[in-house]
């Protein structure tokens, strides 16, 4: 079996920016001979493609795809019969992983999570330029791995997770639920003020004393209803601040000065 050396890449042409991309990230682990990129055209280009892609998967020590979902309804999956060519190899020394350019059923097309080469939960083409060019940092980090040029230990370190939106979800759900309840007690309380100062007033006309007791709990319960209204309004405000933290993390292109002060904020929520 002869030594495996290189890079090859599948993609589709309409999709050529996001080989640029993957390129571009790929360009310091090794020149750019030792990079061989398909796309289907080559399929029309010359009768003998099928036995050049084959010796070509034979000789390469990685193969990336860059997938989405016209990849999966391009000619490599139908004619070249792609995951078959990459399978074979696989079994003879070949690594291979994947990018998600786009959302589509990439487990159809029989590829293993396990070989994705990056997180994904979310495709290039839904990310943010930050976020973005992150995921594109793990496919470099990847490829290097599967080449010899990374340490293992340092590329399978689980990356510090922030605080989940769950958790925001949850104390936002407590909250509004407190709210709901001071705002009846509130109305309890104002209601028996109520009560208690139409009671006092035929009391007063008829000269009984007691009056003073009825406008005296009146006024308490008055009191405690302002009491009760202003932690509404506290909590109201807390709300609309958890609302905001929520957002800001679920945006993704929201850039880090932005979102640290957010992971902060999630955080001490979360303790």
């Amino acid at each position: 079996m002869s030594t495996r050396n290189g890079i090859f890449i599948a993609y589709c042409f309409p999709e050529r920016k996001w080989l640029d991309r993957v390129q571009a990230v790929l360009k310091p682990l090794t020149g750019q001979d030792a990079v061989v990129v398909w796309d289907e055209r080559k399929l029309h280009a010359g009768a003998t493609w099928k036995a050049d892609l084959a010796d070509i998967l034979a000789s390469r020590k990685v193969a990336v795809m860059i997938v989405s979902e016209i990849f999966l309804e391009s000619e490599f999956m139908s004619m070249a019969r792609l995951p078959e060519l990459l399978e074979k190899e696989r079994a003879n020394g070949l690594k291979v992983c994947w990018v998600l350019a786009s959302h589509c059923l990439h487990e159809l097309a029989g590829l293993h999570r396990p070989d994705a080469a990056h997180d994904t939960a979310s495709a290039l083409d839904g990310l943010g330029l930050e976020k973005r060019e992150g995921e594109l940092a793990k496919v470099a980090h990847c490829v290097a791995l599967h080449l010899g040029l990374a340490d293992p230990v340092q590329a399978l370190l689980p990356e510090p997770e922030p605080p989940t939106l769950q958790t925001l979800d949850t104390a936002m759900a407590t909250r509004h639920e407190t709210l709901l309840q001071l705002r009846q007690l509130a109305q309890r309380l104002l209601l028996g003020a109520a009560g208690c100062g139409i009671l006092a007033l035929p009391a007063l006309a008829l000269g009984f004393t007691h009056f003073l007791l009825l406008a005296g709990f009146a006024a308490f319960l008055a009191s405690q209803a302002l009491l009760v209204r202003a932690r509404i309004a506290f909590l109201g405000q807390g709300l609309l601040g958890l609302r905001y933290t929520r957002s800001g993390l679920a945006d993704e292109a929201l850039p880090n000065r932005q979102r640290e002060p957010l992971v902060r904020k999630a955080a001490e929520i979360a303790d």
